[in-house]
């Protein structure tokens, strides 16, 4: 039998499981640990085997109580990849920054996880037990915000005055994020980089940090336009008006 949750409703009630999910997590406790990873991995919701995410969350949880970090290390990238296809429809790519926003997600969720029965708010996980759908959401909305505001407030590099679509541009700058001669030099590009626009940026540390390509012929290959949801044309001209503005930095 699932261990009851601690945390309570603003009205002073304890959070509880549906019937449902109470019963889910009965059910998968009673199974060898190879049956739960596969009823797990199951994606069908019409499927008699589909595991609710809560019960998901409640077994990790329980692994990492009993210090399992080998049961942990399969079940959590399940979840994750759960959420992931959720942020792929809830988080629009017309957001400049929405490829970064949903790693940002990704991330502090799985750290919620490390911090459980720790910290200021050790029984956090509890309502993605009681509604998982309604705690991720309300986890996505906020991080969504805080980069928003970020983004009003953050001032950019300007593009040159005579900069037009269709201008010629020098992008032998963006090589240096490649190929920094010193720490010194570094440091002042990673400065620069900070003061792109989100979109701008991601494509740069896309193509000329982490090596990925522009685009590609073959549709299973992740480039830099499968991250961003966007046509490689549009990685280009990313790249094209980032180096616009950092020649006029290093300028």
């Amino acid at each position: 039998m699932a261990t009851p949750l601690n945390k309570h409703y603003p009205d002073g009630r304890p959070y509880f499981r549906p019937p449902a999910v109470e019963a889910a997590i009965d059910e998968l406790l009673g199974q060898d640990f190879a049956t739960a990873c596969r009823r797990a991995a199951i994606t069908d919701r019409d499927s008699r085997e589909f595991v609710p995410s809560e019960a998901l969350v409640h077994l990790i949880r329980d692994a990492r109580r009993r210090n399992d970090e080998a049961s942990m290390d399969v079940l959590l990238p399940i979840l994750l990849r759960r959420c992931e296809s959720n942020l792929r429809t809830k988080v629009s790519s017309d957001l400049p920054n929405a490829e970064y926003i949903r790693e940002e997600i990704l991330g502090l969720f799985s750290e919620l996880f490390a911090a459980d029965g720790a910290g200021s708010n050790p029984d956090q996980l509890d309502f993605f037990e009681a509604h998982f759908n309604q705690a991720f959401q309300g986890l996505r909305i906020d991080i969504v915000r805080q980069e928003e505001r970020k983004t009003l407030n953050r001032t950019y590099l300007p593009l040159p005055d005579e900069y037009e679509d269709d201008s010629n541009v020098d992008e032998s700058v963006l090589k240096y994020f490649q190929t920094a001669p010193n720490q010194e030099s570094t440091l002042g590009l990673i400065e620069a980089l900070q003061m792109l626009p989100p979109d701008e940026r991601r494509a740069v540390e896309l193509c000329h940090i982490l090596g990925y390509d522009e685009e590609s012929e073959d549709p299973n290959k992740r480039t830099a336009a499968t991250i961003c949801g966007v046509t490689g044309r549009t990685i280009r001209n990313r790249l094209k008006r980032a180096a616009a503005r950092l020649s006029s930095y290093k300028e």
